[in-house]
């Protein structure tokens, strides 16, 4: 290792806070990315008997490394979450590497074991869970251990993700590539990644309809021939629909599109061996997810298959001691998975024959190739009835749009956007790993984006940008947290000239930060707020992350943005067994519909533990204009994709922001995903979105009065 090198990271260690590991004020770089591959040879310190040597492939690794060496890695921020680890090793030998933070004996998590790999430099992936409740920047420990008293392993390099299912020995697989290219049927004409047309089969007639049955024959009394869906057998059987599928999401050109389904059925099983199931495959049937129900465990299990002929149990749900429902024969059972290719959101409902829900649990499925409706049984008879896709699961239909590509890059996170009297779309950003500093781009589209300056605001926080609330044209900002100052600026250069006001946020009750704030009076159709008998122009949407659940969200209301009233000490959103945010849900944005209801966005949580970010994904939620801590509708699956590594888009969303032009009537959605970029999501033609209906007031309202709409985090 260079000299150079190691004094920068002794340096970067010098700056990192010892009480809190994260950074000072002062702090002019960000901390290291868990999410990249990290070389063995970057190193901060190693204590034993481990080297340096040269690999056969013309890179450097780490050998001599014996039972109870330990390597340092320090300044990398855990913030954005991790639920996994991989390393790349190469030995003839038996072990385990202990992940700790922070020290030898410090916060273990996880420990991936080891087998022999054929040799020295016979080179394979190790994988393994870790604990994905850790956070801040924090210093990596490898704690190597093995029976054996001469070196235990080689290790080239390891990394972190953000999610981590199958086999945990297996190589993990290259999740940057979306296209699907083993699935590859012809883009549809609905090129908003809808399905074709769903369908219904009840099989009471005896035979498959629109379906290709390989090795199973559906008759009104159950299949005849099974497989064992368990083994790790390739050549299973099932029956799929070809003319019904989750549609691409790549449409081509500089966007995605959106994918999702549902499909439910009416199961009973004939005998206690059976093992019935429904779910989506690829067309090739290499490709699939799968919900089964499982009366060997009582218990509904969710399997994958990666494409080698290898299922894998993805996770069971039911097992304990507090189940007060059993999977037995001749029962009939309602299955309904609701899942997105895109987001890899994945709910699985199991409801007795009275539509009561026994059972529901999350979990994430990266398989983006599956995308056929199928069902298959193992073991013994079982009858399927009422079978049925659906093509749009949450009801919402906004089309959502994702740019491939981030729209402002890299190391930010956290955008607030605006619109300037010069006509352009502003967007102040923080720098994400200092938390300092705020930077300033410009974009005259609202998609193409410029930086102006990195270092315009120093201070903690996610900005609120309100335009001209007080009468004096100025633009005003704040970071939302308790008694926070309120900065203004007149849009000299181009934003980047902001003066302290003197006045400040207030007392926000304890809350951590303020993450919305709306101006009513922009808004006839619902000014003012009525509360306890007295009126209120601003709402402002808190993040609460002291009380129970963590995070939520709460309302706020105020007539001078300095003083507030707390109009509701409830979870604006509660957990919840009917959509993704089952653990938390913190506000991300908020904005003015034109029927007078508020469009949130939820960063939304669960305990599917695939990532230990606070906003892993966004779910939409609607509240009711005039009673903003009423809620209206809620989604299903996240809008915007949650966590995975190597892949911009791939969340959480850390810091989000709505932005409605109305003269192409196309709202603009902002994301600080993987906190390293910003990315676009959009809807066109947004008024005429199916949330809306037939709602006359989308016609009466003029958008164009609403030029001036502020709508950020």
């Amino acid at each position: 290792m260079d000299f150079s090198h190691q004094t920068r990271r002794l340096l970067l260690a010098v700056l990192i806070s010892v009480s809190s590991f994260r950074f000072s004020e002062t702090a002019s770089f960000a901390a290291n990315n868990p999410l990249s591959p990290i070389s063995a040879d970057s190193y901060d310190s190693i204590h034993g008997g481990a080297l340096l040597e040269s690999s056969g492939d013309g890179g450097k690794h780490l050998a001599s490394v014996h039972d109870s060496d330990y390597v340092v890695f320090r300044g990398y921020d855990f913030d954005s979450g991790v639920a996994g680890f991989s390393a790349r090793i190469a030995t003839p030998r038996e072990g385990t590497i202990e992940v700790r933070l922070d020290g030898p004996t410090g916060v273990l998590l996880g420990s991936c074991s080891f087998a022999s790999t054929g040799g020295w430099e016979s080179w394979k992936n190790v994988a393994c869970k870790v604990d994905n409740s850790q956070a801040g920047v924090r210093d990596v420990y490898l704690v190597f251990h093995g029976q054996s008293k001469r070196a235990l392993v080689n290790l080239q390099s390891f990394k972190f993700s953000k999610t981590l299912v199958g086999q945990m020995n297996e190589a993990l697989p290259n999740l940057a590539e979306r296209i699907d290219a083993a699935d590859d049927e012809v883009q549809s004409t609905n090129s908003w990644g809808m399905p074709e047309h769903g369908f219904t089969d009840d099989f009471q007639d005896g035979h498959l309809k629109n379906w290709i049955a390989s090795g199973i024959v559906a008759a009104k009394d159950g299949f005849n021939q099974h497989y064992f869906a368990g083994s790790r057998n390739p050549n299973f059987n099932f029956a799929l629909a070809p003319d019904a599928y989750i549609n691409k999401t790549d449409t081509g050109g500089e966007w995605r599109t959106l994918a999702e389904g549902a499909v439910a059925a009416d199961v009973t099983l004939d005998q206690p061996e059976s093992r019935p199931g429904i779910g989506f495959s690829s067309k090739d049937g290499k490709r699939w997810i799968y919900a089964v129900l499982n009366s060997g465990n009582n218990s509904v299990e969710v399997w994958r298959n990666f494409g080698d002929g290898t299922p894998a149990l993805v996770k069971s749900y039911g097992h304990s001691p507090n189940t007060n429902w059993s999977i037995q024969p001749h029962v009939k059972f309602h299955l309904q998975l609701d899942w997105s290719p895109y987001s890899d959101g994945l709910i699985v409902f199991l409801m007795d024959q009275h539509s009561n829900v026994l059972a529901n649990f999350r979990t994430v499925v990266d398989l983006p190739a599956a995308r056929h409706p199928f069902m298959a049984c193992s073991g013994g008879a079982a009858r399927f009835e009422n079978f049925s896709f659906d093509p749009a699961i949450d009801g919402w239909n906004f089309k959502w749009q994702w740019k491939k590509s981030p729209v402002l890059a890299p190391d930010v996170c956290n955008p607030a956007v605006w619109k300037g009297k010069n006509g352009r779309y502003y967007m102040m950003w923080r720098k994400f790993g200092q938390d300092t500093y705020h930077g300033i781009a410009s974009s005259s589209n609202g998609i193409n984006w410029t930086r102006i300056s990195d270092k315009v605001l120093k201070c903690t926080g996610d900005m609120n940008v309100l335009v001209d609330p007080f009468g004096d044209g100025l633009t005003y900002i704040t970071p939302g947290g308790n008694k926070m100052a309120w900065y203004a600026s007149d849009g000299s250069a181009d934003y980047t000239e902001w003066k302290d006001t003197g006045k400040n946020l207030g007392d926000i009750f304890g809350n951590s930060r303020i993450q919305e704030i709306i101006d009513t009076a922009r808004y006839p159709m619902i000014k003012p707020i009525r509360f306890q008998n007295a009126d209120y122009r601003f709402i402002g949407f808190t993040e609460n992350w002291v009380n129970r659940p963590q995070p939520h969200t709460v309302v706020l209301l105020s007539n001078t943005l300095t003083n507030w009233v707390l109009a509701d000490s409830q979870p604006l959103l509660p957990p919840r067994a009917d959509f993704w945010g089952e653990k938390g849900s913190a506000i991300g944005s908020a904005m003015v519909l034109p029927d007078g209801n508020i469009l949130l966005a939820s960063c939304s949580c669960t305990f599917a533990g695939y990532t230990g970010a606070p906003e892993p994904s966004n779910v939409s939620v609607i509240v009711d204009g005039k009673q903003p801590w009423k809620v209206l509708k809620t989604g299903i699956l996240p809008d915007a994709p949650v966590s995975r590594e190597n892949v911009w888009y791939q969340g959480p969303n850390f810091g989000t922001a709505f932005y409605y032009t109305p003269e192409n009537d196309t709202l603009f959605y902002y994301g600080g995903f993987h906190d390293f970029s910003v990315g676009l999501m959009r809807v066109e033609n947004f008024s005429k979105s199916k949330i809306f209906g037939d709602n006359s007031l989308v016609a009466k309202i003029h958008l164009a009065d609403q030029k001036d709409m502020t709508l950020s985090k």
